[in-house]
């Protein structure tokens, strides 16, 4: 990675259609889970779905480039906004709330962590 410079811009960071594939796929993820939320709404566990169908994915695309893990997150989240019309406002604020959540989440814990870590030189 290197030392981190101020201005400068990752290559990791430029949009791709991988980018916009992502997007698609968190989007379409979305719609499901919240389309299982409707059906299970009486248990507790449905509501919980969102945290592992968010954060497990977003990471693990993450890893591979994060540009790509942002564009999972963002469609997610964006689909919580037709979600309000399609199938409940509570559902639907709900999909964006606790996605933007996580998302500041896991942004401030691994990806500025990682970058402030990997700048770190050791001296052996």
């Amino acid at each position: 990675m290197g030392q981190y410079k101020p201005g400068h811009k990752d290559e990791e960071q430029k949009f791709d259609y991988f980018f916009i594939l992502f997007f698609v796929i968190g989007f379409a993820v979305s719609t499901v889970n919240m389309y299982v939320i409707k059906i299970y709404a009486d248990n507790v566990l449905s509501f919980l779905l969102i945290i592992f169908i968010f954060i497990i994915p977003g990471v693990v695309i993450g890893l591979k480039k994060r540009i790509w893990g942002y564009g999972y997150m963002f469609g997610f989240m964006i689909a919580g906004i037709p979600g309000i019309f399609w199938f409940d406002l509570f559902i639907g604020g709900y999909t964006v709330v606790v996605s933007f959540f996580l998302f500041i989440i896991l942004w401030l814990i691994f990806w500025k962590t990682w970058r402030s870590i990997s700048g770190i030189k050791v001296d052996e």
